[in-house]
Order: C-alpha cells, then sequence, then structure tokens
C-alpha cells in the first residue's frame, strides 16, 4: 500500500507499557476488535487480556481472537471454551500441513490489534508474561507502534480476511482513504507492510532493503534471531564501504541457543567489516526495528531470517514522520550506548579456537537448515 496519513502515531515499548496501553484499547472498543497473535499464553498477563476481551464482548463488541496453532500450542481447551461462552468468535490459525504436534506451511507470526477500524497496535510484542515483565524476571525487550486514524481501516480488513480464512483473496478490498506524496509530504505518514508468500508478498523484505540501499549516513538495526542471507550480509558490507555507520542490536541473552551461537559467527564478521554490533544483556532482546538515516522507521514481527521472509506472515509498519523518527533515534541511542554492551575486535580477541569453530559450525548448520526448508522465492 501506499502512505497514507495517521492521526497518531506513538512508539510503545514492552513491559507495562503496551499491556497498558492495550487493556485501555479494548475498554475503548465500541464496536468492533481483532486481536491477532502468534504466541498468547494462559498466564497472569493472558489472563489480564482475557479479561478486558470478556468486557468488551459483554458490550456488545464483536470480538474476533485468531492465535496460531504452533506458537499458542500449550492452551487448554478450557481456555478455547471461555472465550467462546463469553460471546468471543475464536479460531486457531491452521497450517496447510499438521502432524501430530508439527505444523507445515504458513505461520501466523504478525501481532496486532485493531479497534473499531480506526485504532492498532503493530509490534513484536506476545501475550506472556515474559513480554510484560514480572517482579522475578524483567519484560523482553521489543517495541510497538499505536497508530490512530482511518489508515486503519485497511488493517481492519486484511485481519478480517484472514480470521475467515479468505485465503483466495491476493488483495484485501480498497479502502478510501487520503494518498499522499512523501517527498512533498514527509509527515505523520505510515505504510503497513506484509510477507506472505500465498498472497505473493515480500513487501517487508523490500523495505529493509530499500533502507539499506537508500541509507546515506546512518542505520540501526534491532533484529531478533538475526540471520540474513548472504546477499543482505553484502548489502549491509556494502554500505558500511560507503562511510554509511551501522549499528545493530542483538540479544546478549538467547532464548534459541542454536540461533545465538550462529549470531556469534555472524558478529565476528560484521565486525570485521566495520559494523558497530551491541549487546543487549538486561533480558532477552526480542526487537525488531530498523532506522534509516534518522528518517524512516520500520517496526513490527519481522526478523530478518528465511524463516520470517518466506513461511510466516509477517506484518510492519514504516514510518515518514520527523517527530517520530527523531524521538525514536535518540531512545535508540540511549539504549545502544547507555544500556547496551558495544562488541569490539577486543572483547572477540579472548574466544578459543573451539568457540569459534562451533559458532561457525552452528551458523552453516542454521543456514543449510533454513535454505533446505523454505527454498528460494522471487520478491
Amino acid at each position: 500500500m501506499a502512505y497514507q496519513p495517521a492521526d497518531e502515531i506513538t512508539l510503545v515499548h514492552s513491559g507495562a507499557d503496551y499491556f497498558d496501553r492495550l487493556i485501555q484499547l479494548l475498554d475503548e472498543a465500541r464496536e468492533t476488535i481483532h486481536l491477532q497473535t502468534y504466541i498468547f499464553e494462559n498466564d497472569e498477563t493472558g489472563q489480564l487480556v482475557v479479561q478486558a476481551l470478556k468486557r468488551a464482548a459483554a458490550r456488545g463488541v464483536c470480538v474476533r481472537v485468531l492465535l496460531d496453532r504452533f506458537g499458542s500450542n500449550q492452551l487448554p481447551p478450557s481456555f478455547v471454551q471461555d472465550l467462546l461462552s463469553a460471546g468471543i468468535e475464536f479460531r486457531f490459525f491452521e497450517h496447510i500441513i499438521a502432524f501430530w504436534k508439527w505444523r507445515f506451511g504458513r505461520t501466523l507470526h504478525h501481532k496486532v490489534t485493531v479497534v473499531d477500524a480506526y485504532s492498532a497496535l503493530i509490534g513484536g510484542i506476545n501475550i506472556a508474561d515474559k513480554y510484560r515483565g514480572t517482579p522475578e524476571m524483567p519484560a523482553y525487550l521489543d517495541f510497538a507502534v499505536l497508530i490512530r486514524g482511518d489508515v486503519c481501516a485497511h488493517l481492519f480488513q486484511m485481519c478480517n480476511s484472514i480470521f475467515l480464512q479468505q485465503y483466495w483473496k491476493r488483495k484485501y478490498p480498497v479502502i478510501p482513504v487520503q494518498k499522499v506524496n512523501p517527498e512533498t509530504h514527509p509527515a505523520g505518514l505510515v505504510r503497513f507492510r506484509q510477507n506472505d508468500w500465498m498472497r505473493g508478498r515480500s513487501e517487508i523484505y523490500q523495505s529493509y532493503r530499500q533502507a539499506i540501499i537508500g541509507a546515506r549516513h546512518s542505520l540501526i538495526i534491532v533484529a531478533s534471531y538475526f540471520l540474513p542471507s548472504y546477499t543482505l550480509q553484502q548489502r549491509l558490507a556494502k554500505t558500511a564501504r560507503r562511510g554509511v555507520e551501522i549499528k545493530i542490536l542483538l540479544t546478549g541473552l538467547v532464548d534459541v541457543y542454536l540461533s545465538g551461537l550462529a549470531e556469534e559467527h555472524l558478529t565476528a564478521w560484521m565486525v570485521s567489516k566495520g559494523i558497530r554490533v551491541f549487546h543487549w544483556n538486561q533480558s532477552v532482546m526480542h526487537g525488531k526495528a530498523i532506522l534509516s538515516d534518522r528518517r524512516l522507521a520500520g517496526i513490527g514481527s519481522y526478523n530478518i531470517n528465511r524463516l520470517s521472509r518466506i513461511r510466516s506472515m509477517e506484518l510492519n509498519v514504516d514510518i515518514l514522520d520527523p517527530v517520530f523518527t527523531r524521538s525514536f533515534a535518540e531512545y535508540l541511542d540511549e539504549l545502544l550506548h547507555h544500556q547496551c554492551t558495544e562488541i569490539t575486535a577486543e572483547t572477540l580477541k579472548p574466544r578459543s579456537r573451539w568457540q569459534k569453530w562451533k559458532a561457525q559450525l552452528a551458523y552453516y548448520l542454521v543456514y543449510f537448515l533454513m535454505r533446505v526448508l523454505f527454498p528460494q522465492i522471487r520478491g
């Protein structure tokens, strides 16, 4: 879709910030709610959201909840029955092939809530205690964006079509909204971007590619489960050679061991190419964002790997708004330089030969598996 104006664009952080805003949105709903996410756990945070959904249904709001069958496979049947008894329309997103606990085909990986076709939360934050945080465990580091305006009608139609399993539609219904030229009106603009191979969409990948190629001064990437293709690695290296300052934030505390080892190998390569790498060590870093020249921001559910590019249904929002991008840049500067640890050639030196080999082996193993399981597509 083209860039369109939004009435409000606000950065939202994981933890209390996100869930307070989510509950407020659900309590404000008067007509419709679409909530679609990958992981929804039946813990304290999950029940907090469930109660807000039930309150909305009791007010006569049409509430539709769609969860990924694999990501939310720990939910008991009583959880689903509780929602249905409250008048909430619920279903799991089913994969093309299912065998026992394994699911193959598309994965519903996006995280979006749309209220009254006017307000939306889009990001990478799932619904579980680890994203909200507890007294014993700080919240995963992640982001979302709160958007208000008629532009959200497009998200409403998208969520509705997915919920109703209208996969034969390659295009969603056209919503009459004002379209503007970002070159002449570069403020308050957003465009929603999708990856969905069944509809032939690789929009988020293209947005990342354009942001990297188009960067002239600075590029910041926040990346969980970071495993870029060889082509994208070379684009990053070429961009660094042009004199663009590239900073990449990875997690220091990993929740997927093999992915963490693969990132160690990539980190050594990036540092050798002049790319600055930082680690967040206070909790798991789960964020997915890009900021090019402090002008264009992209935030959502998309991870830089073949799984997100080819198998998963992903949703991001590209943002052209000087106030938002300036604020986001200031936040990332504070985060990187005062709350994270930079990985340098000096800090990498103490690694043993076995540590280097293990990281390299993990990288090529994961890379090979990704290529076999998710063959290359065009776009």
